[in-house]
């Protein structure tokens, strides 16, 4: 399954039913789903694998309504994404932003993530139990 275009079918599902949808608040630098479609954008046509200080270009003022269910998809699209990838995993990394800025939107801690995805769904679960469900639900459908 090519889990970066599942990421960006749910980041489009999603601006489909964003009121700020073609208005002059639809910016990526201050939304979150924007903010993944940028930087998924620039893996195909960059192939950039990491953005120096990437996190601090999430946007943590975005507090619109996300539904969970959709973001538990996307999440666990990344989850595979990492899980597929050869390299050393690095916070700054391409998938780990998606996954930051998606966490972003039902999470308001930094979540670690330490390469695997069973330790990542106790992290999550600590802060939101239901929220881990989703995305190991979600995570499980995917296989």
């Amino acid at each position: 399954m090519d889990y970066l275009n599942s990421i960006e079918k749910t980041t489009r599902e999603i601006c489909e039913e964003c009121p700020y949808k073609g208005t002059e608040k639809c910016s990526w630098r201050t939304c979150n789903i924007g903010f993944v479609q940028y930087v998924a954008k620039n893996i195909k046509n960059n192939s950039t694998n990491v953005i120096e200080d990437g996190e601090n270009l999430i946007p943590k003022s975005d507090f619109k309504y996300y539904d969970e269910k959709v973001i538990a998809r996307g999440i666990a699209n990344t989850c595979r994404l990492c899980k597929e990838c050869n390299e050393n995993h690095n916070e700054n990394c391409v998938i780990a932003l998606i996954r930051r800025s998606l966490e972003w939107t039902q999470l308001r801690y930094k979540i670690e993530y330490p390469g695997n995805v069973l330790t990542y769904l106790m992290n999550v679960s600590n802060e939101k139990p239901q929220f881990a469900k989703l995305i190991k639900e979600e995570y499980t459908r995917i296989e």
